[in-house]
């Protein structure tokens, strides 16, 4: 059980410890300031490996005063091996008591994610369920998300914006709308370097980010943008690197809280 029934406002996403002991991130997280944490499937079944329960990942994230700010991922279609790992990920919801819950389709056409999604906000219920679009998914742009919340049963369906895949996708800061904005559950915040048009997307946003402020993604107009809408989401750190993997999870999760401090405090998003 969670220290607080207040959700988190600033989390170390689960895919900037990736490999790591559970134990460490979490340890590095607090140590740092954050007051989430990301938690994803593939972390849970890499802990009952070594013998530790999702009860006892609770307890370890609640006694450093932490919250599970999202659980990730439900991916709809395609291989159907992963069924049972969203079966996982809805059975952890009672247990992790997160924020909210993650959803991706990586397969199908827009009638099928839509039924897809309709049926896990029917099982979670209880949580918020948010959608994560992507340039290389069956949901791709701001657009492709905008309908899909317009289908029956995905009304209630809220969005995980994560700046690497808005701007790769072709988004446009007058995107950002007042009515958009206020489906967004949390903000992913990390930065890129141009690496030319070669770059596949998937790798790219997989194996080569960096810390928010650290690229050359327009994060101060995007931050300015979101905050004019009059609405200041929840937001998650999530530099997945190979290079940040290398490196101690504690000094990964310090600097990260450092650059992403600096850049919220000079888009005016913190005092």
């Amino acid at each position: 059980m969670s220290s607080t029934n207040v959700p988190s406002r600033l989390a170390l996403g689960a895919m900037t410890f990736r490999g790591r002991r559970f134990e460490e991130a979490v340890a590095a997280a607090a140590s740092s300031g954050f007051d989430g944490i990301g938690v994803s499937v593939g972390q849970v079944v890499a802990a009952l490996e070594r013998g530790m329960s999702p009860e006892e990942m609770a307890d370890r994230v609640s006694s450093h005063g932490l919250r599970v700010a999202e659980l990730e991922l439900v991916r709809i279609g395609g291989d159907p091996r992963a069924r049972h790992l969203n079966e996982l990920v809805l059975d952890l919801i009672p247990v992790l008591t997160p924020d909210r819950i993650h959803v991706a389709a990586f397969h199908g056409q827009p009638e099928q994610v839509a039924a897809g999604l309709a049926d896990v906000c029917t099982r979670a219920r209880d949580t918020t369920v948010a959608f994560e679009f992507m340039p290389y998914s069956a949901i791709r742009d701001v657009a492709d998300m905008q309908s899909l919340l317009q289908t029956p049963g995905c009304q209630h369906v809220q969005i995980v914006l994560d700046v690497v895949h808005f701007f790769r996708s072709g988004g446009q800061l007058d995107q950002l709308t007042p009515d958009l904005c206020a489906q967004v559950a949390v903000v992913q915040l990390s930065d890129l370097l141009p690496r030319g048009p070669r770059i596949d997307l998937a790798h790219e946003a997989r194996h080569l980010r960096t810390h928010p402020g650290h690229g050359t993604l327009d994060l101060d107009g995007f931050l300015r943008a979101v905050s004019a809408q009059g609405v200041r989401p929840p937001v998650t750190v999530e530099p997945i690197s190979d290079t940040l993997e290398q490196q101690p999870v504690s000094w990964v999760a310090e600097s990260a809280r450092v650059a992403t401090t600096r850049l919220l405090s000079d888009a005016g998003w913190v005092s």
